[in-house]
């Protein structure tokens, strides 16, 4: 909403071409207003593992969270997620929740899939490749990034997203996290 305010005023200052300041201090108003603020309003993502959950086996957690992602994101229709940074449509398909279960082998990031959604809504554009794998039905493939705290540590959370070709439909492939080495000793931040 914000952006929306600062695109509206910056053209009616250009536009009436009655700027009382230079254009130069319109562009850094409206990065205070606009671009600044949201870096300062937007709080990491964090969640914590309970202690029921410091009790489960690494198995048994896996399967806990197996079947809320399951349930939460892909049960009778797939969720939806659009993306901030592209405004793509980014579907959570059943095969990223089978790559997180095979490849998650760590308490954290198992627990890092409780986060998806929201690591997807918020992640950041990296880049667009053509699918180097030649997978039939695959035009290319996006990477994201995004960054949230888990058990009082920072996380990379890592996204690939494939676009298919005969379909504009893009879903999310791969998700996963990966500690930064920084520690956050209360979940206070």
């Amino acid at each position: 909403m914000k952006s929306e305010k600062c695109l509206v005023l910056y053209h009616n200052i250009v536009a009436t071409r009655s700027v009382v300041f230079p254009i130069s201090r319109a562009v850094l108003f409206l990065y205070n207003l606009g671009v600044k603020n949201k870096s300062e309003d937007t709080k990491i993502p964090e969640i914590w593992e309970t202690e029921d959950e410091k009790g489960l086996s690494i198995g048994d957690l896996k399967h806990k969270y197996f079947i809320f992602a399951r349930n939460r994101f892909v049960s009778n229709t797939p969720v939806i997620v659009l993306n901030k940074n592209t405004n793509w449509s980014i579907e959570l398909s059943r095969r990223v929740i089978s790559e997180w279960r095979i490849k998650s082998r760590t308490r954290e990031r198992i627990l890092a899939i409780q986060l998806l959604d929201k690591m997807i809504e918020e992640a950041n554009f990296l880049q667009t490749v053509k699918d180097t794998k030649n997978t039939h039905g695959i035009e290319e493939v996006s990477y994201f990034e995004n960054q949230c705290k888990i058990n009082g540590n920072i996380f990379k959370i890592k996204i690939t997203v494939k676009k298919q070709k005969l379909l504009n439909r893009r879903f999310a492939y791969y998700y996963s996290a990966t500690e930064t080495g920084k520690k956050i000793t209360t979940s206070d931040g």
